[in-house]
């Protein structure tokens, strides 16, 4: 929980370091859904905000509250600090993204890993994407995005998925692809 707390106060400051910045003659401003994220129950919105011609600092969260069932559940709150490069210009084009990410998680899911146990952890990881904005109007666009993070998780496994005993402890070194179809609000 510490790291996440970390990655929030680190994307605050440095995204109020650029909003101080005196030389940008014009300042524009994102907010952004991953479409593909909605589809499977996850609340997620990303903000981001112009730092030059070819570069924007971005900060977005994923948030999934829900059980499934008793023994479905892929509860999560994800935060996502990062910056972009943009080959054309800001919000046009393609770019090229680097992000890091400070999760906290409590997964079950029968016939997924072991569906007799329940983990619970958090974690931590970077990764790099490329994607393609399109504009459809003078303040929407359509964002195309696909690359890969790894994520370091420690972990605590317990059998079922409420009050099981503890079963063990270690830490995952998982590749996380990143897929997304976002769509844009600019001002």
């Amino acid at each position: 929980m510490r790291q996440i707390v970390r990655y929030c106060l680190l994307s605050f400051f440095l995204l109020l370091a650029g909003s101080l910045t005196t030389h940008l003659r014009a300042q524009f401003y994102s907010v952004q859904t991953n479409t593909l994220k909605l589809a499977t129950t996850t609340f997620n919105a990303e903000g981001s905000m112009m730092l030059s011609t070819h570069w924007t600092l971005n900060l977005g969260f994923s948030y999934n509250p829900w059980n499934f069932s008793d023994t479905r559940k892929i509860r999560h709150f994800l935060l996502e600090p990062g910056a972009r490069y943009w080959f054309w210009q800001t919000y046009a084009g393609s770019f090229i993204s680097m992000y890091a990410m400070g999760a906290r998680y409590n997964v079950a899911w029968d016939g997924l890993l072991d569906g007799k146990y329940r983990y619970q952890g958090w974690g931590y990881g970077a990764g790099m994407t490329y994607g393609r904005s399109w504009l459809l109007g003078k303040r929407w666009n359509m964002e195309v995005e696909a690359g890969l993070g790894l994520l370091v998780t420690p972990y605590t496994k317990y059998r079922c998925e409420h009050c099981g005993d503890k079963v063990k402890s270690g830490t995952y070194f998982l590749p996380t692809p990143k897929l997304a179809f976002n769509l844009v609000y600019l001002f």
